[in-house]
Formats: C-alpha cells, sequence, structure tokens
C-alpha cells in the first residue's frame, strides 16, 4: 500500500513506492530504494513536496463467533422463542391461553437481558434467525419494542405493555394459508386482502384471553398497519386516531421485516431501512417523534457491527455522526482503510453480517 509523506515526515528505513523525479523528469531516488538520511536531505533542497512510501497494509482481525455472540443472550432469547412459539399455537390451534405461560416469557431476568441496550442490537443483527420466520420476528420486535419504551422513558407498566404487543403484533398471520405468507412472488389482490386480515385476527384471538382487557396492547397489535396519513390498514386511521402503541409498533415492525432475512426477499442495510422510514416521517405516513427517536437511537447502537459493503470488502462501523438523521457511518475495512460512507457514495453497506457470516 502506498502513502504519500512530506519531505521533513520522511525518516530513514522508509522504502521509497514510487521514482520519484525532479522538474525535467529525471528519476532522482528509484523505487524500492531504501531511504537515508543523506538522501532525504537532499531531497530537502529540491522542489520536491511528497514522496510515495510502501507500506505494509494493516490487516484486521475478524473476530470469531465467541467474540461476537453472547452465550447468555442466546439462551434466553434461544427460551423465550420456544415459549413464545408453544403460545403461539396453542392461541391459533386449541384457543388456549395460559397467563402463566405468559408471565414466565416476561419474566424481569428475561427482559432485563434481551432488552440490554446496545447489546440486543447486536446480539439480533448477529444471531441467525432460525426456525418460524413469524416468531423470529414477534420477538424481535418485541425486543425493540423493550428498547422503545426505555427510550421514551415510559412507565414500567407501560414498556411492559408494549414489549406484550410487540411478541403478539402478527399472531394473526397463524390464521392465514402458508402458501400465502410464504409466496416468493407477488401477491394477488385477493391475497394482500388477506394477508391484511392478520392484524383483525391478532385482536380477535388476543380478544379471547384475559389480555382483552389492555387497551393498549390490543390497540397496539390492530393497528401496527394503520398510517398517520390515513393510507395504513385495517380502518384508514389518521394520526389522532392511532394509539401510541400502533404508532410506535408500527416503525419496529417495519424495521425489522426489511432488516431481517424474508421469504421473499434478502434483509437490507438498516441504514437503507432507515432512509426508507425517514422518508415515510417526511410524507407524514409514521410519526415524527417516535421515528426520529428511533432512527438516532438505534443508529448509535450499531456501533461497532461488522458489515458488508457494496464493492465486496467486509468492515466494521467506528463512527456515525449522531446529528443527522440519515448520517451515513465511517468503515474501517479489514485492510485498515477508513471509508466515510457520507462521502464515499459509490460504496455503501450490503447487509449487518451476522456471526455465521463472518467466521466463513
Amino acid at each position: 500500500m502506498l502513502k504519500s509523506y512530506a519531505i521533513e515526515d520522511l525518516r530513514a528505513g522508509m522504502v521509497v513506492g514510487r521514482d520519484v523525479m525532479d522538474e525535467s523528469a529525471n528519476i532522482l531516488v528509484g523505487s524500492g530504494t531504501v531511504m537515508t538520511k543523506e538522501l532525504i536531505y537532499n531531497l530537502l533542497d529540491r522542489p520536491i513536496f511528497k514522496v510515495y512510501i510502501e507500506e505494509e497494509e494493516a490487516v484486521i482481525d475478524i473476530p470469531g463467533n465467541e467474540f461476537l455472540l453472547d452465550d447468555d443472550y442466546i439462551a434466553c432469547y434461544n427460551e423465550v422463542y420456544h415459549k413464545l412459539e408453544h403460545m403461539f399455537l396453542a392461541l391459533s390451534e386449541r384457543g388456549e391461553f395460559d397467563a402463566a405461560e405468559l408471565q414466565a416469557i416476561m419474566d424481569e431476568k428475561n427482559f432485563r437481558e434481551l432488552c440490554d441496550g446496545a447489546k440486543a442490537v447486536s446480539q439480533i443483527h448477529n444471531m441467525t434467525r432460525e426456525g418460524s420466520v413469524l416468531v423470529n420476528h414477534c420477538l424481535h420486535v418485541g425486543i425493540l419494542a423493550g428498547l422503545m419504551g426505555k427510550w421514551l422513558n415510559w412507565s414500567v407498566l407501560d414498556q411492559y405493555n408494549l414489549v406484550i404487543a410487540g411478541l403478539f403484533l402478527d399472531l394473526g398471520k397463524m390464521r392465514i394459508s402458508k402458501d400465502i405468507l410464504d409466496k416468493k412472488g407477488r401477491l394477488t389482490p385477493e391475497e394482500f386482502d388477506m394477508v391484511k386480515k392478520h392484524t383483525q385476527f391478532g385482536h380477535d384471538m388476543i380478544g379471547m384471553t384475559t389480555l382483552s382487557a389492555n387497551r393498549d396492547i390490543m390497540e397496539g397489535v390492530l393497528q401496527h398497519h394503520e398510517r398517520c396519513d390515513g393510507s395504513g390498514y385495517p380502518h384508514n386511521l389518521t394520526k389522532d386516531q392511532i394509539s401510541r402503541f400502533g404508532r410506535v409498533l408500527a416503525i419496529l415492525d417495519i424495521y425489522d421485516a426489511m432488516a431481517g432475512d424474508r421469504v421473499f426477499a434478502k434483509r437490507r442495510s438498516p441504514f437503507d431501512v432507515f432512509v426508507i422510514l425517514y422518508d415515510d416521517i417526511v410524507n407524514g405516513k409514521l410519526d415524527t417523534e417516535y421515528g426520529v427517536l428511533f432512527i438516532k437511537n438505534l443508529c448509535h447502537a450499531l456501533n461497532g457491527n461488522w458489515v458488508q459493503l457494496s464493492n465486496g470488502e467486509r468492515g466494521r462501523i467506528v463512527y456515525i455522526d449522531e446529528s443527522r438523521v440519515t448520517s451515513l457511518p465511517v468503515v474501517q475495512t479489514t485492510r485498515g482503510e477508513f471509508i466515510d460512507l457520507n462521502s464515499t457514495r459509490s460504496v455503501k453497506i450490503d447487509s449487518i453480517l451476522t456471526a455465521r457470516e463472518i467466521s466463513v
């Protein structure tokens, strides 16, 4: 790797990487020459301003899985995942609801671990989603809801209820044919109309449980596809008609659906999703206060994550300017190069890498 040095910064022992020429194109110091004090003094007397020196590339080791995945976090996630999956099946197949099982899921230890700030964001991106796409998505939204409740400084009870609403967000999809949910091509209008019924289905299923008395949870599940401009479903509500839970969950649902692998599309870079969210905020579809707060806080929590770049390289996010909502990060590649993606538009982040992808 070539690096340019001012003459006064040269040191004996440096290796010249490109011929140094005078004003008449005569070679003064050839490529490959080891610099000495005498050569440096000679160059100081000439109208030469920089010399290219050959330097070894600094190679940054990508850490192994043991440094990227937290065993305690993964164990807790898997335990809650299996309990949530069991609860979904019991509700959808037999109409059974076990309040004690929900209490076990909502155990303080579980969500203190799962909603632990930047670690939570890092872990849900580093993990490979295995098992049910639906259950993973609902659990991720529940985790993001736990983070969002803290960022909003809501009461402990409101945080608790927001997490539950996030966990049951897409429960209604259990009543929709897997052929439709797993379809890779474009849905027909009739199929899309069926998918849109999942919010009402979920609301009705929860309505048969002891959670039916909790208006915040019921409205959050029913309204998470409503949009502030009235373009959402199922009731085309406008901002002042949508509950705060509905407006928050709309943002979390969009983010996780796009940032995670889906049946019909590969996951996107979180920073691409932020642009989509911000466009929807500017266009009046999503709540401004909740949307900007979410983007800023999640952006901050992504610092340190490993990414796949569009030029084929891998790197780690080392800095994000938090003064702008749509600011892009500075990434340090495995070659030690720093790329400011705000000014280097030819390179972008394709995705956050999972620990499994990094180790390949």
